[in-house]
């Protein structure tokens, strides 16, 4: 299993090539079985969702059931 360490030089990685995109929010967490996987990467919505998006498949590609995976969407700042 990908570990949280890995998911989160992932999340850093993109976030830098990426950028800081969207609207500002808080709370913005992907979670395991209710508990966040990684920080949230960036105060961007946008950005988030992207990095979210990728970690989702990544996670659900090293056989993580995609039912354990949501995403609380925060509140805007």
């Amino acid at each position: 299993m990908v570990s949280t360490q890995n998911l989160q030089e992932i999340a850093n990685m993109i976030t830098r090539n990426y950028g800081d995109k969207g609207s500002c929010v808080m709370g913005y967490n992907l979670n395991l079985d209710g508990k966040p996987v990684v920080s949230q990467p960036a105060q961007g919505s946008s950005t988030c969702a992207y990095v979210y998006k990728i970690l989702n498949a990544i996670m659900i590609a090293d056989g993580i059931d995609a039912s354990r995976i949501t995403t609380d969407y925060g509140v805007m700042d």
